[in-house]
């Protein structure tokens, strides 16, 4: 729903400025499915915003769960269609949100950048994927938020900062900023106006690579901004925010790991001690790419180690039904 489409549609038809915070604080609690469940509403007027107002700008075409996961495919209003997926971490459930119908920067370990670009979506699009799964979840709610669906966040930059002052708002959403994350194929200029809204949302680079040649076959985007200018900004936003930046490096069979790369690695982690290392075993997405061996990787975690630098290595979430870092894709 568009708060101020509904605004503007009571006030033309009279209705007094009480139900517009009444229906607001309704449709953001994930409460309701539609407005015929808002009792404390009239029937006439929960079948006017029924016909004339959407609830929600997504519908549920398709889920599949697995244990701990669950994807949906929605349809939007044009028939375009996005995944989003919800991940269970039994201590608190995070939404993995999409923010554009495909995505254009075509990273070959991406199935969504293999299906191309259709176009960006809205606020109310971004915002009702979140909803969307707190209305399934009622009386839990969504308690963290990554943008790390469909899409990339900063070729979207408007909606997407609109859209985290919603999903961070009291009135709102009410998530807080540090429970809030956004990954990025890296844009410089780009990160540093993030840097420079000195929010507490963290922040991820997709790295992959920290060879130029092997980072421009993995990645497009680094033709159009190199290594060098991508690391510029990253000095940069952590000596303006003195937070923690995250470096997401998906580990690919003989493209990224060898001993140079994780040399590489070593070296930038040593060079800022807010640098922090995501290392991901591949999901597979494209035929000609495929995981490292478990060998290699427990090398690049053994080095990490003795090198005493932050990392983690990311839990993989339904990889069986599609839904894992970099498997999101819609065909047709």
């Amino acid at each position: 729903m568009d708060p101020a489409q509904l605004h503007q549609f009571l006030a033309q038809n009279n209705f007094p400025e009480f139900r517009y915070r009444q229906i607001v604080k309704n449709y953001y609690s994930g409460r309701y499915s539609d407005y015929s469940d808002m009792t404390d509403l009239s029937k006439d007027l929960r079948q006017i915003l029924t016909d004339e107002i959407p609830l929600y700008s997504v519908k549920l075409s398709s889920l599949q769960t697995n244990q701990s996961t669950q994807k949906a495919l929605l349809s939007l209003k044009d028939s375009l269609q996005i995944e989003t997926v919800l991940m269970d971490y039994d201590d608190w459930l995070t939404a993995c949100i999409s923010i554009q119908v495909g995505c254009s920067l075509g990273c070959r370990f991406c199935a969504t950048g293999q299906m191309g670009f259709k176009r960006d979506l809205s606020v109310e699009e971004i915002i009702d994927q979140i909803l969307f799964w707190n209305s399934r979840l009622f009386p839990k709610y969504i308690g963290r938020v990554v943008f790390m669906g469909m899409g990339e966040p900063f070729l979207n930059w408007d909606n997407l900062i609109s859209a985290l002052k919603i999903i961070n708002s009291k009135e709102s959403l009410n998530i807080g900023q540090r429970k809030i994350s956004i990954s990025t194929a890296g844009i410089p200029q780009k990160i540093m106006e993030f840097a420079d809204l000195n929010t507490e949302i963290n922040l991820a680079i997709s790295l992959h690579s920290l060879d130029q040649k092997t980072r421009e076959s993995l990645m497009p985007i680094a033709k159009q901004y190199p290594l060098s200018e991508l690391l510029k900004a990253c000095q940069y936003y952590t000596s303006h925010t003195r937070r923690q930046l995250f470096f997401e490096y998906a580990l690919i069979k003989n493209q990224n790991d060898s001993l140079r790369h994780l040399q590489l690695l070593i070296d930038l982690l040593k060079s800022n001690n807010l640098f922090f290392l995501n290392l991901i075993p591949l999901n597979p997405t494209s035929v000609d790419l495929s995981p490292s061996d478990p060998i290699i990787q427990k090398h690049f975690e053994t080095e990490l180690q003795k090198n005493h630098l932050n990392f983690s290595v990311r839990r993989s979430f339904g990889q069986d039904i599609s839904a894992a870092c970099g498997q999101l894709a819609v065909i047709g």
